[in-house]
């Protein structure tokens, strides 16, 4: 999320600038594009931390997965702290050698003072084959 041409990959729901160590807030709803070539296997993978000021909020979040509009899957997260998740991608839900879509949606977050839907606080994301 600290690459400088991060904002590039943003659709929506994931903040404009880098905070602390290279990661960025995620609202309610994100979606970020990548350029996904042909590859055997393919994976999801994303690096992220569920922070203790908002998990005392929310509790335990589902996280739902979808690419080009598909699920992908449903992830439970019972404790705040630095997570990782990866999960293989069936083939067919990826346009190989073209622009894909992938959704987060955390089923829970934390609305700030000042209207801001947190849900969580990602430091990376993409394929992996």
């Amino acid at each position: 999320m600290s690459n400088p041409n991060a904002n590039a990959y943003i659709v929506q729901g994931i903040g404009s600038s880098t905070e602390g160590t290279g990661f960025r807030w995620v609202f309610d709803h994100a979606v970020v594009r990548f350029f996904v070539p042909r590859m055997d296997h393919p994976k999801f993978t994303m690096e992220f931390a569920l922070p203790e000021r908002i998990f005392r909020k929310t509790g335990p979040v589902t996280l739902r997965f979808s690419i080009n509009h598909k699920l992908l899957d449903r992830a439970v997260y019972a404790q705040p702290g630095q997570l990782a998740y990866e999960h293989e991608v069936p083939p067919e839900l990826l346009n190989w050698d073209a622009i894909n879509l992938v959704s987060i949606q955390p089923d829970r977050v934390w609305t700030s003072p000042d209207g801001d839907k947190l849900g969580f606080v990602v430091s990376r994301l993409g394929f992996l084959e």
